[in-house]
């Protein structure tokens, strides 16, 4: 099996190539934490392939490797887009911003969110779509128990294949592997884990995505996060409102009995 991630292409060089994005996260910090990009061929002005979610620490490696990455705001009338540098927090961490100084309506703040609905909040739609499918109730997501990302910790990055579901629909154990996402590959094999290994490694800073099948391989597009259910017990769930052939039951099952 392939790992298809943030780049559909092997990771030789980024010189020449050019990535636009269309949506961010803005973190707890003010920075840019996540986004939705895509690759376009510049001579055609058309994707090279879907836009994918993308953490801002892969937007710096390609901007390292020579890639070009801009901001594409929303507007009936066609805007420039705004190019992203590499810039570096007080401690010395390095983030994603606009080149230049701000402009009026151009700035990070005027792109478009991640996670934004029209209408309805991402729980009454999450709640509507739970009934509608006669699942159990969701769980709730455990932000408290979200561990911060320490200096000099070392930060993996994990993808989900197929996912094991109990009764109620939660996650019970996963095939999961490490990915190097520079290079758009699995580091190491995969393997059936319970949902406990996958809360352990997102308590300890980690980052865990979501592997959509999809006609090549699969895309990376939605990140796991804790939650709580009957009391003091935890799975994981997908991060935000509900998305279209996005949810957990899209993906992959794992045959057999679920972990107890």
């Amino acid at each position: 099996m392939t790992y298809q991630g943030e780049r559909a292409r092997p990771m030789a060089g980024e010189n020449g190539r050019y990535f636009e994005v269309s949506k961010v996260r803005i973190g707890p910090d003010g920075h840019v934490s996540d986004v939705l990009w895509a690759e376009v061929d510049t001579g055609t002005d058309r994707n090279v392939g879907p836009r994918v979610l993308a953490t801002a620490a892969e937007v710096v490696d390609a901007i390292h490797d020579g890639a070009e990455v801009a901001g594409v705001f929303p507007s009936s009338e066609r805007v420039p887009d705004r190019p992203f540098v590499v810039v570096k927090h007080t401690d010395g961490r390095e983030c994603i911003a606009f080149d230049g100084a701000p402009l009026s309506g151009r700035n990070v703040t005027d792109l478009q969110k991640l996670d934004d609905r029209s209408g309805k909040t991402p729980n009454a739609i999450d709640s509507q779509a739970r009934t509608d499918a006669g699942m159990a109730a969701p769980a709730r997501p455990a932000s408290e128990h979200r561990a911060p990302h320490h200096e000099g910790a070392q930060r993996l990055t994990f993808a989900v294949s197929k996912v094991r579901l109990d009764t109620g629909g939660r996650i019970t154990d996963v095939l999961w592997g490490r990915v190097d996402p520079a290079k758009n590959d699995w580091a190491t094999s995969e393997v059936i884990v319970a949902v406990a290994a996958v809360v352990d490694a997102l308590h300890a800073g980690s980052q865990v995505f979501a592997l959509f099948p999809a006609t090549h391989g699969h895309l990376r597009e939605r990140r796991f996060v804790v939650a709580d259910y009957d009391g003091d017990r935890k799975t994981i769930v997908l991060d935000g409102g509900t998305a279209r052939d996005r949810e957990v039951h899209d993906m992959d099952r794992l045959d057999g009995a679920a972990s107890p």
